[in-house]
This record gives structure tokens, sequence and C-alpha cells, in this order.
């Protein structure tokens, strides 16, 4: 785990609102830093694992992936638990694994494909990884919105 004071706190709602558009300048504006000092921030919460990444927000429908599915599913006893989660996130059209502390529903698998016939090969490909999936779901819609207890309290705005 890593110390993150109020200032870092500040800095990451800022960005995971809009992370894309928004300037060190704009950043420091909203919570009381100097532009110079948000950089380095910004770049020790890089280097420290706290920011893994910057990625878009993506409308997959329009995109021409109109299959989203989600596989509940568990880990056979064969299957090496340990590489699991990475294996199965290296197969070919799954966008998100989720492992659980559950038990047989334990294993999230989000596919993101432009046919059924995907979904049915890729469900194959993780049968043989060592995944027995359980139940197949259909994404209609999903919704999700910054963890907004990331410093609010510390921008000018909040």
């Amino acid at each position: 785990m890593v110390d993150l004071d109020r200032d870092d706190l500040a800095i990451l709602h800022v960005l995971q609102d809009d992370a894309r558009n928004a300037t060190t300048e704009e950043i420091g504006a909203e919570v009381g830093l100097a532009a110079s000092t948000v950089a380095s921030r910004i770049n020790d919460l890089e280097d420290r694992g706290v920011v893994t990444g910057y990625r878009p927000a993506i409308d997959y429908e329009k995109a021409g992936f109109e299959q989203r599915t989600l596989l509940v599913g568990t880990i056979t006893d064969e299957a090496d638990e340990a590489a699991i989660v990475g294996d199965i996130s290296e197969v070919e059209n799954v966008v998100s694994v989720r492992r659980l502390l559950a038990d047989e529903t334990d294993l999230h698998v989000e596919l993101l494909t432009d046919t059924q016939q995907r979904v049915e090969e890729a469900t194959d490909e993780l049968h043989e990884l060592g995944v027995e999936i359980v139940r197949t779901n259909v994404i209609v819609e999903e919704r999700t919105r910054p963890f907004d207890q990331f410093g609010k309290k510390y921008t000018t705005d909040g």
C-alpha cells in the first residue's frame, strides 16, 4: 500500500474525471498547487504504481463490437491458480478478468466480440485453461463513475 497525502488524493480525483484533457495547469488551479508540483506528483504516482495507465472510454457497439458477454465460472482443481488470471487475460477478445473471493462463481470474464461464434470459441479456450463456465450473460448496459472519495474535499470546487 502506498501512503497518499491530501494533494495526491486531490490530483487522483481530477485525473480520474478526465485525465486526457486535464493539463497540469488546470489540475494545479483546481487543487491549489503549482503546475510543476502537479507534474512531479503525477510522475511519482506513476512510478509508485498508483496510476497504472490512461484509457479512453469507448462505445464498443459503435465500434462494431455488439456482442458483450459476461462469463461467470470457476477455476477447476487442475488449473494453475497462480497463473490463471494472466492466462485468461491473454485469450483473444477478453477485456477484463475478475477473480472473486467466492466459492462456485469466483471468476468473471468479460468478452467483447462481433459474433456469437467467437463467444463459443473463447469459452472453449477458457475451458482448456481450466475454467468451468456456469453462466453466460449478455451485458446490455453498464454505468461507471469516478470514485469520488479521492480527494474531492481537497479540490477547490469540492
